[in-house]
């Protein structure tokens, strides 16, 4: 009798000393969630703007690739290379778009880990 008691008890502060470690880690990490949500922030609206002013660059590099390969101006190699600087170009946002998904993938696990 005397040892399924101390098993209970036991395991009883156990729990609750996992309850505890529990609250203490939701109290450190609310400030990295409120952190977290300014960086997301700031980075749409930083991504948003470059995309455009990017977007366009990268539009204006292809196109004087492509003119200048269709009216002589360039050799293959050279409109080739301005094409893939356009591209380049281009994908410097979506890459931006790809480190915002896994900042927020990071936010909502926390936020879900602070309200259980």
């Amino acid at each position: 009798m005397m040892a399924g008691g101390m098993c209970f008890r036991r395991l009883y502060e156990g729990v609750f000393g996992m309850v505890v470690l529990k609250v203490i880690a939701k109290i450190l990490l609310f400030p990295v969630v409120v952190a977290l949500t300014v960086i997301q922030w700031a980075g749409i609206f930083l991504n948003s703007i470059s995309g455009v002013l990017l977007g366009i660059l990268a539009f204006i590099f292809a196109l004087t690739g492509i003119a200048s390969l269709v009216f002589g101006l360039a050799s293959g190699s050279e409109a080739l290379r301005m094409i893939i600087v356009g591209f380049v170009i281009f994908m410097i946002p979506v890459a931006g778009e790809w480190i915002l998904n896994m900042i927020d993938t990071l936010h909502t696990g926390l936020r879900k880990f602070i309200r259980s």
